[in-house]
């Protein structure tokens, strides 16, 4: 080592001593990046074992089901898919049960993934919703089929509904919606009405993305595409996810906007809408980048209304670190006018203690 080396050594020792500049880590996910505005949202990370085996899962969608529902009567179902490092071979949809919608488990008898990897390379799944209908759950998911003509003709996006009675046993998956014209159909979010169901996309036309609305009396045919519009992005922004609820007054939504096509720069936003979900209006983003976990992205997210007679949500959310790590977070939330701010984590053993 000569001279330069050596002074360059004991320089670095000594800053090291010194409290001086030391490599930035990435393995932390609560380690905090950024102040942040407003209220810290403090997020609870979800344990999940995916098939994969990697715990890294991204594209949740709730379902809360009063009295609960399967063999141990669940009262939280969640779908969601793997998504290690953005390896989207392995994002196939995946069901967890939950008492109380942070510790999650396969449910007894079941077995991920409940849609099997495509055949051909290149294909993937992604993008499942969920809804609880006439005592099944019904899945919506959507398969990419990668163009075999590159530059001549788009991909192929299909859109596959799965049902069960039990959240275990599922029946062929049968086919609902597709796009072969370069649409995409992206994040299907699916509610019933109390009439009808509503689906939503968000698909490309004239080269920006649109939030699209269709109907359906049973699920499997749809209505013609109605595009509706998002008011209150910031410039340069459009939608990219979204999950939508119904209120008693509103339909209410995680909507996640991005950046670019590809979903870049995403962040996630409150949006609700008084016309049927045509219009929705948003201001702002609802949470800040404040930890590791999501550094990089704020993904897409599901949103529950506690009761109807408190202004309380509960929001999972997925996101990714600066090294594509992937987690899915949990964060209690209160709406105050036409915004979500964070409220204090639920503590099960608090409320156990406290009614005791």
């Amino acid at each position: 080592m000569g001279y330069v080396g050596r002074v360059a050594g004991i320089a670095r020792r000594l800053l090291g001593r010194l409290g001086g500049p030391a490599p930035v880590k990435r393995d932390a996910p609560y380690r905090r990046v950024g102040k942040g505005a407003g209220k810290p949202h403090r997020p609870i990370l979800l344990n999940l074992e995916t098939s994969d085996g990697s715990g890294q899962a991204c594209h949740p969608d709730v379902v809360y089901i009063p009295g609960g529902f399967g063999s141990k009567r669940w009262p939280y179902w969640m779908v969601c898919t793997p998504y290690p490092y953005k390896d989207n071979r392995v994002e196939n949809p995946e069901v967890f049960v939950s008492y109380d919608g942070i510790f999650w488990t396969v449910p007894e008898g079941g077995r991920n993934p409940l849609v099997p990897m495509p055949k051909v390379a290149g294909d993937h799944n992604s993008d499942p919703d969920m809804v609880f209908h006439e005592n099944h759950l019904w899945l919506y998911s959507r398969e990419t089929q990668k163009s075999r003509a590159p530059g001549e003709t788009p991909d192929r996006n299909i859109i596959y509904l799965l049902k069960s009675e039990d959240g275990v046993h599922w029946r062929p998956p049968v086919q609902v919606l597709e796009d072969s014209a370069g649409r995409g159909l992206l994040a299907p979010a699916v509610i019933h009405d109390g009439q009808c169901f509503q689906m939503w996309t968000v698909e490309l036309e004239g080269g920006a993305l649109k939030l699209v609305r269709r109907s359906s009396t049973d699920g499997v045919g749809w209505t013609a595409r109605r595009t509706g519009r998002v008011i209150g992005l910031d410039a340069g922004r459009q939608p990219w996810h979204i999950d939508v609820i119904a209120e008693r007054d509103r339909l209410s939504a995680a909507l996640v906007s991005c950046t670019g096509l590809g979903g870049s720069g995403t962040r996630l936003h409150y949006a609700h809408s008084e016309d049927g979900g045509l219009t929705w209006a948003t201001q702002g983003s609802m949470l800040e980048q404040v930890y590791e976990f999501e550094a990089n992205l704020q993904y897409r997210a599901s949103l529950r209304k506690v009761d109807d007679d408190t202004s309380e949500y509960e929001l999972w959310y997925s996101a990714s670190s600066v090294t594509d790590v992937f987690s899915i977070a949990y964060v209690r939330l209160a709406r105050v006018k036409n915004r979500l701010v964070p409220r204090e984590p639920r503590s099960v053993i608090a409320e156990a203690v406290t009614a005791g």
